[in-house]
C-alpha cells in the first residue's frame, strides 16, 4: 500500500491488535537479524569450539579493552556492555527497536540512497518482555527476549529505543540465527511479527512530513554524528 501521509501510516498500523515494538528498515527484503549473524564465519569455525559464545566473548572483550577510557559511566552487566557495543557498531546479538512507530518509520525512509526500494516497518509483540535490562540474562535466555534498557545513552533515549536479544546457538554456521520473517521465528514462544510495506514512491513525502514533526537526523542522533548527518543530507553527500 502506498502511504501519502503519516496519518495513513498510523491508521494502518492501528489496525493491528497488539503492537509493542517497531523497527523500520530501508529495504523490505532485508532479514531481521542481529549484526553478529552477518559475520562471515567460514574461517572462524575452527578457532571456536564454543561457537557463537566464543565469538561474542572475544568481540566484547576487545570492545571493553579499548572503550573503558572513553565512557563516563562503565556498564555493570554483560547486557549493558552489549548495548554500548551495539551503539558503536560492534556486532552483537541485539536488534534495535523503538516503542514509537514514527521513529521506526524514520529508519525506513530517512536515507534517499534507498529511495529506489520499498521500505518496511515491522510490528513485534514479544511473548517474553522484560521491563529492564537488569532482568535479562545475557547468556542463558532460550528464546528471543525483548527488553527496555536500564542503562541508556542519549541516542537510545531519543529514539525511544528498546531491544530484542537473540538466544545463542552452539553451532557455528551462517544460518544458525534464523531471521524473523513472514510472522515466523524458530522460537515457539514468539507472537506474530506483522509488517507494513512503505512504497518507494512514498518515501520522499513521508520523510518531509516526519521532518516537519521534528523527527530528523539531529533529533534522532543528538550528538555530533547527527549534526554531521544532517549537513551531509543538506549538501547531497549521502
Amino acid at each position: 500500500m502506498e502511504f501519502n501521509s503519516i496519518v495513513q501510516f498510523l491508521e494502518n498500523i492501528g489496525s493491528y491488535e497488539e503492537q509493542d515494538m517497531y523497527r523500520g528498515q530501508a529495504r523490505h527484503n532485508w532479514d531481521l537479524l542481529p549484526s553478529i549473524a552477518r559475520i562471515d564465519v567460514e574461517e572462524l569455525s575452527s578457532n571456536y569450539s564454543d561457537g557463537w559464545r566464543g565469538i561474542e566473548r572475544d568481540l566484547l572483550n576487545s570492545f571493553k579493552k579499548h572503550a573503558v577510557r572513553f565512557l563516563e559511566k562503565e556498564p555493570k552487566s554483560k547486557i549493558e556492555w552489549m548495548i554500548q557495543a551495539q551503539h558503536h557498531g560492534v556486532p552483537t546479538r541485539l536488534l534495535d527497536w523503538s516503542t514509537n512507530p514514527l521513529k521506526a518509520l524514520y529508519f525506513a525512509v530517512e536515507n534517499p540512497a534507498h529511495d529506489d526500494f520499498d521500505g518496511i516497518v515491522y510490528l513485534f509483540s514479544p511473548r517474553v518482555w522484560r521491563t529492564s535490562s537488569h532482568d535479562v540474562d545475557g547468556d542463558d535466555e532460550k528464546v528471543i527476549t525483548a527488553f527496555h534498557p536500564h542503562f541508556i545513552n542519549d541516542r537510545v533515549a531519543s529514539q525511544d529505543g528498546c531491544f530484542s536479544l537473540f538466544p545463542f546457538s552452539r553451532k557455528i554456521t551462517q544460518d544458525t540465527f534464523e531471521p524473523m520473517k513472514d510472522g515466523f521465528c524458530p522460537q515457539n514462544d514468539l507472537l506474530k511479527v506483522n509488517k507494513v510495506i512503505i512504497s518507494k514512491e512514498s518515501k520522499s513525502t513521508l520523510r518531509d512530513q516526519l521532518s516537519r514533526l521534528g523527527v530528523t537526523d539531529v533529533s534522532m542522533f543528538p550528538d555530533l554524528d547527527g549534526v554531521a548527518k544532517s549537513i551531509r543530507r543538506t549538501f547531497g553527500c549521502l
